[in-house]
């Protein structure tokens, strides 16, 4: 019995010392002056886990903070600089187990004009929201919330360009995972 109990023992210490990676395979660009926020997620290994930038620096004005679980990283804060910003992110599991990934995040000069879109609530079991855009009414539309779901009812896209009208959607995600079908459209004319 105390040879198995060893043997459970050991099989939980390995389970728990498994690789980690990291999922997150781009982040968002950004904008000087413009609200930023990207999450980076990981999976396999086990917690705590210690983060750090490895190499490269972040843009200036933007912050990283393990978020309570330590499973995943919150880069956030206003960009002050224009620039592309290469780093390595790297994450070490309690086992000693490490992961790296290169990013590389572009911060654009403000932007003349930017489009607020703001929608109703979808319900209680609502997560968050993707918004997508296309300069073709009708789409196919292409999503611009790239650093994770929208929390809030609002967005500012400060990705558009003088002179171009840009049609918008939005999706609900529940807490499920599942996803609703595109919203009615919104138009944007840009002048």
């Amino acid at each position: 019995m105390r040879i198995l109990n060893l043997a459970l023992l050991l099989l939980a210490v390995a389970a728990s010392a498994s690789n980690v990676a990291i999922t997150t395979q781009t982040l968002p660009n950004g904008t000087v002056g413009i609200p930023y926020s990207a999450t980076i997620l990981t999976s396999g290994g086990c917690t705590p886990m210690t983060w750090k930038i490895s190499a490269g620096v972040l843009p200036p004005g933007i912050q990283l903070t393990p978020t309570n679980n330590t499973r995943s990283l919150l880069l956030s804060g206003m960009p002050t600089m224009a620039g592309t910003y290469p780093f390595t992110v790297t994450v070490m599991g309690c086992g000693k187990k490490v992961a790296n990934r290169s990013y590389s995040v572009t911060i654009q000069s403000a932007s003349v004009h930017t489009v607020d879109l703001t929608w109703s609530d979808s319900g209680t079991s609502i997560v968050g929201y993707n918004v997508s855009r296309s300069t073709v009414s009708g789409g196919p539309y292409a999503k611009i919330n790239l650093g994770g779901l929208v929390a809030a009812m609002l967005y500012t896209d400060a990705t558009v360009a003088n002179a171009t009208t840009y049609h918008y959607v939005t999706t609900a995600v529940a807490s499920s995972g599942a996803e609703s079908g595109y919203s009615n459209e919104a138009t944007a004319v840009v002048p």
